[in-house]
């Protein structure tokens, strides 16, 4: 709905009462988006979207069908797929419990099954739940932590990799390189990030320390950081800023968002405190507005699927991709 502002009218007049919007018209949701100067459109969301679980991945058969700049986790409010990038950035991913985070993270590892299994993404995998990650321990080749000490143990080794293959390309005069078993993407996945930069004071600041290393330079050397966290703020997170693609999923309190996506979040939409688990919000690169999105859902078969997928499939000849 295209709306006319009237003199003296900013598009927060509207964003602030959005909530109130959607309550006077029976609608589920009002979101704002600013188009042009003097106008703001009301994106107006008449039902809930998602009524339907959405199945796991198919994991692709070869590594060239793999897009790492739009890896497939589910589908948009629209009936789209939901894809987001792994390559070229890092991805902080923030949830309440119960929320969805873990089946977002197992979405995202089969859809890059086939580079897995060939060693054109390499895993390092820090799982201080213990539980969580523990059924990949056989593909991550001993990357795998979950005591804190051994987690710092091994984000140190990933920096150590980061630092040795910048050295690498400087001596073959290369700025950027593309993902092979030459130069494999290497894939860390911090689980609850906050227990251990916040909750472990001994190990806190080393952890910190070493993440803003490898999330300030790793992109080039195809170092890359996807990290799930509880609480957002930046007290928990001092780093959250360099996690540039941010997913908020289902949160406990309506600050959270803002926290995650940006200022204004939550007034454009994102009402993350009031939504299901599975389901979330990401925002618009182009126009900011918060874009509803649904995670697939993976189960412990899906994931017993993935490990036999990469244990048993045959190393392909391909030696890297676009």
């Amino acid at each position: 709905m295209l709306v006319k502002l009237a003199k003296g009218q900013s598009p927060m007049h509207f964003a602030r009462q959005a909530e109130e919007l959607a309550h006077s018209i029976e609608a589920e949701r009002v979101a704002i988006e600013l188009m042009k100067p003097g106008y703001v459109a009301l994106v107006v969301q008449r039902d809930e979207p998602f009524t339907e679980i959405i199945p796991a991945p198919d994991m692709p058969e070869h590594s060239e069908d793999v897009n790492l700049r739009a890896v497939l986790l589910g589908e948009d409010e629209y009936g789209g797929d939901w894809t987001e990038p792994v390559q070229g950035t890092h991805t902080l991913t923030a949830g309440g419990t119960g929320s969805g985070k873990n089946s977002l993270a197992f979405a995202k590892l089969r859809s890059m099954a086939p580079l897995i299994r060939d060693g054109i993404v390499r895993l390092w995998v820090c799982d201080p739940k213990y539980l969580e990650f523990a059924a990949i321990k056989p593909i991550t080749e001993n990357r795998y932590a979950d005591d804190a000490g051994d987690c710092l143990e091994l984000i140190e080794m990933w920096v150590d990799d980061m630092e040795r293959t910048q050295k690498r390309m400087q001596r073959a005069g290369l700025r950027s390189v593309q993902p092979s078993r030459e130069y494999p993407l290497n894939l860390l996945i911090v689980d609850e990030i906050g227990s251990l930069v916040a909750y472990r004071p001994e190990y806190a600041r080393q952890i910190t320390g070493l993440l803003a290393r490898g999330t300030s330079m790793g992109r080039a050397t195809l170092h890359v950081a996807d990290a799930y966290i509880q609480e957002p703020d930046k007290d928990t997170l001092s780093i959250r800023d360099l996690f540039p693609n941010r997913v908020c999923l289902r949160t406990t309190s309506p600050t959270h968002p803002d926290m995650v996506l940006g200022d204004g979040a939550r007034e454009r939409g994102a009402i993350a405190d009031q939504i299901s688990a599975g389901i979330g919000y990401r925002t618009d690169e182009r126009t900011r507005v918060p874009r509803r999105v649904r995670a697939a859902y993976t189960t412990d078969e899906n994931v017993r699927e993935l490990v036999e997928f990469v244990r048993n499939g045959q190393t392909g000849s391909i030696r890297s991709i676009a």
